[in-house]
């Protein structure tokens, strides 16, 4: 690569880290960093996590063998369609990312609860309520992880 190039790449990687400079990162499905979490839910909420979103179901779900803590990033409210209860058992696939907190935080691809799976994202991480509440997608059941 010629050193003209070398620099107009530079100068453009310095023009998109300014721009982002002293914003908080996004997170984004990672396929290389799932995991596989079983546990008991400790919590339930409803957050903001997305600027001009619907809020999102939070589940904080304490790891069977560790006792470890997880932050699950279910989807947005209005997509989900499930009950969940405090101290239920669940099994999450998901993309594990880092946060300021100290919590571990995963964002959902598929959970099993009572026996039944639902996914939530495809195998890319590509969220099934792509194209909002009117397109809302059925989503596959089944016992297959």
């Amino acid at each position: 690569m010629r050193r003209q190039e070398k620099l107009s790449i530079f100068f453009i990687w310095i023009i998109f880290a300014s721009l982002s400079f002293g914003q908080e990162p996004q997170h984004f499905y990672n396929v290389d960093k799932e995991i596989k979490v079983e546990g008991k839910i400790q919590k339930i909420t409803m957050e903001p996590r997305y600027k001009n979103t619907s809020p999102f179901l939070i589940i904080m779900l304490e790891k069977k063998d560790t006792r470890e803590i997880y932050k699950v990033e279910v989807s947005p409210v209005w997509f989900f369609d499930h009950d969940f209860h405090k101290g239920e058992n669940l099994m999450v696939i998901g993309s594990l990312y880092s946060t300021k907190e100290k919590t571990q935080s995963i964002i959902a691809r598929a959970i099993r609860s009572r026996g039944e799976t639902l996914i939530l994202r495809d195998k890319q991480g590509f969220p099934n309520w792509r194209g909002g509440p009117m397109k809302k997608k059925g989503r596959r059941k089944g016992k297959r992880f």
